[in-house]
């Protein structure tokens, strides 16, 4: 590639005066590339921030392995080996902590309203695991009277409860038999405090007290559910699985969280790919826009394109000045674009708020002034709806970098057919009219 191949290839970009229609094409060719490349980063951008928040959510409350019965015997469903268990998997490399724990359901009735949740039981009375208490936003935190139990902070909203209320927990107690069916526990218990995980399951429908307490409240005796293992490194989680397993045998049952979760995470990475593909449709919409601007740049140039050949041009000069031509509408669309993208992906919960209070002030301002009645706050992202309390983004630089370079090339290949055909023009016909 020569000079003047890159000098005229830059010049072209540019219309005569009385060619406005050119321009404007050509710069509907650059806002649809960079439109296209921002919504990408954008979308992504959120899509990847929300799939790894919900991700580190679930694990930072959940276990990153949990071990339980694989089947059950004829005492119980559970474990009753489990301090023994504990000894035996603490001798792998990699394991941070092991806290036996029971889970189940119920439901809570408050006066007249009866709602179902989930109910787990971890440490004992004074002695709840640091990773349980660091969720404690109000009250006490070590459980130390044998009635008192931690709910979530959403749950508190929605069904109006305070700290030093008490509400009533019904529970299948015992095992299912033929004979006796299975009766129901009901137990009695204190709000002694509050807790919030950011996970919008966890915090409205997750009931916590102590192991202890649960086993009563289920009538299931001296056994846990199962053991909750976290890791120092949580990539690490197939492979310890996998060394925990082998070493306790096949009469348990060893999953990872992700193994736990996995409709939902499958699901996130769906829906990401599907997205990626979808928003990856405008650049390449963004292509024959530019192939149907190049050629009509090739119309117009056709004069100069005669004088060029006849002064010696090339035909793959003249294909390599076109082609350019679509290589810097491609990359100055990916620059404004991955700038703009970056930018808005970076403030985009600012930007979010900034709308909810704009929306919701001259929504509370018509409703004011015309009498319309009551008006309830717009959120354009619910919290019961996407799970999480705040809009998370999560940029990966070799994701931006991947985006840009497939615009810059599907606007350059966009380019060649007009370029083709350009360089095939014969010199004497190209000026013979004009």
């Amino acid at each position: 590639m020569r000079l003047y191949e890159l000098f005229i290839g830059w010049r072209y970009l540019k219309a005569k005066k009385s060619q406005g229609f050119i321009s404007f094409n050509t710069f509907l060719s650059l806002f649809i590339v960079a439109i296209g490349v921002f919504v990408i980063i954008v979308v992504m951008s959120v899509m990847t921030g929300f799939q790894s928040q919900i991700r580190d959510k679930i694990l930072d409350v959940d276990a990153h392995i949990t071990v339980s019965r694989f089947f059950a015997d004829d005492n119980s469903e559970g474990l009753a080996d489990y301090k023994e268990l504990s000894n035996t998997i603490k001798t792998i490399k990699g394991i941070r902590s092991i806290e036996p724990f029971v889970q189940g359901q119920g439901l809570v009735r408050v006066k007249s309203n009866i709602f179902p949740v989930a109910i787990r039981g971890y440490g004992n009375f004074g002695m709840v695991p640091d990773d349980i208490k660091k969720f404690v936003t109000a009250g006490d935190k070590e459980f130390r009277k044998p009635t008192t139990i931690a709910i979530g902070e959403e749950m508190a909203f929605n069904y109006n409860l305070r700290l030093g209320d008490y509400l009533e927990i019904i529970v299948p107690k015992g095992r299912l038999t033929a004979k006796e069916g299975i009766t129901p526990g009901i137990g009695k218990y204190r709000i002694a405090s509050y807790f919030k995980t950011g996970y919008y399951d966890f915090d409205t429908k997750l009931i916590i007290m102590t192991i202890p307490q649960t086993q009563q409240l289920y009538g299931i005796g001296n056994i846990v559910s199962g053991l909750a293992v976290k890791l120092d490194d949580i990539y690490d989680m197939d492979k310890i699985s996998s060394i925990v397993q082998g070493l306790i045998g096949y009469d348990y049952q060893v999953t990872t969280a992700e193994q736990q979760n996995q409709n939902l995470f499958y699901a996130l990475r769906l829906e990401k790919l599907i997205m990626t593909i979808i928003l990856f449709l405008v650049i390449i919409s963004a292509s024959f826009t530019i192939m149907g601007t190049l050629v009509m740049v090739v119309m117009e140039k056709r004069k100069s394109i005669g004088i060029l050949k006849t002064m010696g041009a090339q035909p793959y000069s003249i294909m390599t000045i076109f082609v350019l031509e679509g290589f810097f509408i491609g990359l100055i669309g990916a620059i404004v674009g991955v700038i703009t993208g970056l930018v808005t992906a970076i403030n985009l919960e600012s930007i979010i708020h900034w709308i909810e209070r704009t929306i919701n002030g001259v929504m509370s301002w018509i409703f004011i002034t015309f009498d319309l009645g009551i008006f309830y706050p717009v959120s354009l992202v619910p919290k019961n709806v996407y799970y999480i309390d705040s809009l998370p983004t999560q940029i990966q630089p070799e994701f931006v970098m991947i985006v840009a370079i497939l615009a810059i090339f599907i606007a350059t290949v966009a380019a060649i057919l007009p370029s083709w055909y350009a360089s095939r023009l014969h010199p004497v016909e190209s000026i013979r009219y004009e």
